[in-house]
């Protein structure tokens, strides 16, 4: 049997990376207005030939970005420069951030956030880019928006604002895991749509926010904890009136917004703004089924290509967990902790 060298380099890398059992995890694909894409496969796409042009711009692995004022916390290491193509959606449509796989114990927020590209997202340099947030989802009913999002299939869906300004955008994704505490990992990833239809809204002033410069001064919590019981979300408020993250089937844990970044007056946050977002929370809930048909020329691929390709350990979480003893109270929820 003859293997061609693109196909040995493959099956190398495959071979050579860890099993996906110890496997952080990123995003292998998403749907754009009803068409499904592939993310950039770190572990394959690389070694093939050409080189696929993806909508999600590069990144190097499964692993974290660990220093928040690092400017690979935008759009990952090596994530500010273009990809090599953009999807279309209309403006009030959903967006589908389905990941490879997320360990049960790497609990957290998840977020989404858009940036525009002021023209071509190809050539878009994000390293200065202003982010408004589309929705993010914290710690609610003693549950993390992570765990929301493993429930769900390993998928997150956001509504880009229907008010929105048509134009090319880039939407962050991000998942940031607690389990080592003092030493949160940040994993994002960014993708390239052009927005059709729309309004006139363009975020500015206090809507938009710099990453890095978003988790400045965030205190996040020890979740191993006993006496942790609340988180307020980091950013700006979401924009428009279409705001809902939805990883989960759980309106509760919905987007909330944050107007300070000290985790005590989480309760104060949450209960000012419970009436602001109530639609926007049931709405949420009936967008976690959504999943298009693999029509686009740069499809999705399956979920047993997707597994096989992601076996994604590599090294970059290697922070030590502390507190091991008041893990024992998450055992229910966390069959097996691991890095």
């Amino acid at each position: 049997m003859m293997f061609s060298p693109i196909s040995l380099a493959v099956l190398a890398a495959a071979l050579l990376a860890p099993s996906a059992v110890n496997a952080h995890g990123y995003v292998q694909d998403l749907t754009v207005g009803g068409k499904s894409y592939s993310g950039w496969l770190p572990f394959t796409d690389p070694y093939e030939s050409p080189v696929p042009k993806r909508i999600v711009r590069k990144l190097p692995d499964d692993g974290p970005v660990l220093d928040e004022t690092s400017s690979d916390l935008a759009c990952n290491k090596g994530g500010e420069s273009g990809a090599g193509a953009v999807a279309t959606a209309a403006a009030g449509s959903e967006v589908v951030f389905h990941w490879t796989n997320w360990p049960s114990d790497h609990q957290g927020p998840v977020s989404t956030y858009m940036t525009s590209c002021d023209g071509d997202c190809k050539t878009f340099d994000a390293s200065n880019a202003k982010w408004f947030k589309v929705d993010a989802a914290g710690y609610s009913n003693g549950k993390w928006a992570a765990t929301q999002l493993i429930e769900n299939g390993m998928k997150w869906t956001s509504t880009i604002p229907k008010e929105l300004k048509a134009g090319q955008y880039l939407i962050r994704n991000e998942i940031v895991a607690l389990h080592s505490v003092g030493q949160p990992q940040y994993y994002p990833s960014c993708a390239q749509i052009e927005v059709t239809g729309g309004g006139s809204t363009v975020p500015s002033g206090s809507e938009l926010v710099s990453i890095p410069g978003l988790y400045n001064n965030v205190k996040f919590p020890d979740i191993w904890d006993d006496n942790f019981k609340s988180f307020t979300i980091p950013g700006p408020a979401p924009i428009g009136d279409s705001s809902s993250g939805s990883g989960n089937s759980d309106p509760a844990s919905s987007s909330v917004e944050a107007s300070s970044t000290k985790a005590s007056s989480a309760n104060h946050a949450s209960s000012t703004h419970a009436s602001s977002t109530a639609a926007s929370r049931s709405a949420s809930s009936t967008h976690v089924s959504t999943t298009a048909a693999h029509t686009s020329a740069e499809s999705a691929p399956t979920s047993s290509v997707a597994t096989s390709s992601a076996p994604a350990s590599t090294g970059r979480c290697k922070a030590k967990r502390s507190r091991r003893g008041m893990v024992k109270r998450h055992v229910s929820h966390h069959a097996k902790r691991h890095h």
